[in-house]
């Protein structure tokens, strides 16, 4: 029997299901991408400067609390609206009308759904997944905020809150399941954002994820944010440099960082963190007292480099792109990664 025989019996006795020979399966191919704020962030998402957040894919951004987890969804979904996907977005935290509007997103074209109960939004969620349309970007923002119905029920008795018994993680497992199905067989991506907090355990992590470990295993893309003040001269603070790191990558190999500025008056740039991309690529010669060249333009500072890589876009950053693929370029975080395998290796073992 050929593979295309079985493939055919296959699906023949069993209805709904996937089967097909792998290189021409619809949903093991990714063919678009949803471009990030910036470039040093596409890049540690897929090794390409132009290619971001990928169609089919889960991706989780964790972080403390103002670290751009939402901001960072609220773009990326500005710029899913722009070549045609759906936007939909599970609040948990009621967040505000204008914070949508301030990174670009069409709220016309937008549905909104606030609940903290997660049965409500795995019954949303099935809805979602009845209609067979594709091309959604779900949001959920945040994992954290989930609760079961049972703590409201449990709280109006007069015995009180009940112990949970791992019902909630149970749950939000099977809303993960559910969420990465979605983005499967519809052609759709899912933000999810999620807390780091601290452990009070001697021996625990230094840092773990609200909302149980099921949101650690189901994401094809975990992305850890980190925030650290920009000062200007009178010591104002004037924006915030984040540091991302992926965590987990199922598209491109993990534990690669990068930058991301935002300044408070001029917001994000996009070009920041390829500095010393395009100085190890040789297209960019650094000197002494902060001088770069590239070719025959010559600008002191960081900020005078980013408005030359604006002015020479078109041609620059094609050129950084070919050389970081070419090379295989990575700016792998390696103390990170030896904490997140030693942290596997510690749960195994448990």
């Amino acid at each position: 029997m050929s593979i295309r025989e079985l493939r055919d019996k296959i699906q023949k006795a069993v209805k709904g299901i996937h089967v097909s020979v792998l290189s021409e399966s619809d949903i093991a191919d990714v063919n678009e991408w949803i471009i990030t704020p910036a470039y040093d962030l596409n890049r540690i998402i897929t090794g390409d400067l132009y290619r971001g957040v990928p169609q089919k894919s889960f991706t989780l951004i964790a972080g403390p609390e103002g670290s751009f987890k939402s901001s960072f969804i609220c773009l990326c979904m500005a710029a899913a609206q722009k070549i045609g996907y759906t936007c939909i977005y599970f609040d948990t935290e009621g967040t505000k009308l204008d914070f949508f509007t301030r990174w670009g997103v069409n709220i016309d074209e937008m549905l909104y759904v606030y609940s903290p109960w997660v049965s409500e939004t795995m019954q949303a969620l099935a809805q979602i997944k009845q209609s067979n349309e594709k091309k959604y970007i779900i949001a959920v923002d945040s994992i954290g905020g989930y609760e079961r119905e049972k703590f409201l029920t449990d709280a109006l008795t007069s015995d009180g809150i009940k112990a949970d018994q791992g019902r909630l993680q149970k749950d939000l497992k099977q809303m993960a399941k559910l969420l990465l199905n979605i983005c499967r067989s519809q052609d759709s991506i899912v933000l999810s954002a999620g807390h780091f907090y601290g452990s009070p355990a001697m021996f625990a992590p230094a840092e773990n994820l609200g909302g149980g470990k099921a949101f650690k295993y189901f994401p094809d893309i975990i992305i850890s944010l980190k925030k650290s003040k920009i000062q200007g001269k009178d010591k104002e603070v004037t924006g915030n440099e984040i540091s991302a790191i992926t965590l987990k990558n199922r598209f491109h190999p993990p534990f690669v960082e990068g930058k991301i500025k935002i300044d408070y008056i001029n917001g994000i740039d996009k070009f920041f963190g390829l500095a010393d991309l395009a100085v190890d690529a040789g297209l960019v010669e650094k000197g002494g007292a902060g001088w770069y060249t590239y070719n025959e333009h010559k600008v002191q500072g960081l900020d005078n480099l980013t408005k030359l890589f604006a002015e020479q876009e078109s041609v620059l950053i094609p050129q950084l792109n070919e050389w970081i693929k070419r090379t295989g370029y990575s700016t792998v975080n390696t103390q990170i990664k030896q904490m997140e395998e030693e942290n596997v290796d510690d749960n195994r073992s448990g």
